[in-house]
Order: structure tokens, then C-alpha cells, then sequence
């Protein structure tokens, strides 16, 4: 079963610039996080400034790697750098077991 991470981002700064960053971040996670099946980024219709990005790991393990990996750490000092707020919420759980041909893997 995957391991699945959904964050719920309040940022501050600017949103187009923030974005390109987010995408970015994604597009190294995926490139760089072996255990990374999937990562996608959205933004709130009703608060431009909230994004929603959700990330799906082979399990816990692979999850583990990520945090202690190079991709996030190079997110956050691009965040600080720039100057741009980020507070974040998330929510870790397991893939519930669902009828053949509905899993995400």
C-alpha cells in the first residue's frame, strides 16, 4: 500500500515566484526521491495564497529518505533566501485497501 502525505501551505510573498519554486521543488523530488511515486501541487481557488500538494511514497520508508534528503533542505534555504513565508500542515496516512483496479499503484 502507498504511504500518501497531504500539505496544506500558507504562504506569503510572491505567489507567481513561489509557484515556479513549488514546481520546481516537485519536478527534483521526482527526479531525485526513488521512493516518490507521485507529487502534485495545487492552489486554493478561494485563498491564492494556500497550496495543496500531495505526495505519494512507496511506504514510510521511502518517505523517511525524502525528509532527511537533499530536495527539502534546497526548497526551504530557496524559501528563506527569497524571503517567502511558509507554514505548513500535514497529514501522513496509508492507501486504504479498495476494490481491484482502484489503487493508485
Amino acid at each position: 500500500m502507498s504511504y500518501v502525505i497531504h500539505v496544506t501551505a500558507v504562504v506569503e510573498g510572491d505567489l507567481d515566484q513561489i509557484e515556479i519554486l513549488m514546481n520546481d521543488y516537485r519536478c527534483k523530488c521526482l527526479e531525485n526521491q526513488i521512493g516518490m511515486e507521485q507529487f502534485f501541487v495545487c492552489r486554493s481557488v478561494e485563498q491564492k495564497n494556500v497550496f495543496l500538494y500531495t505526495q505519494v511514497f512507496t511506504d514510510q520508508a521511502a518517505h523517511k529518505v525524502h525528509l532527511e534528503g537533499e530536495d527539502p533542505k534546497w526548497f526551504f534555504e530557496q524559501m528563506s533566501e527569497n524571503k517567502f513565508e511558509f507554514q505548513g500542515q500535514w497529514v501522513a496516512g496509508t492507501e486504504i485497501d479498495s476494490s481491484s483496479g482502484h489503487v493508485l499503484n
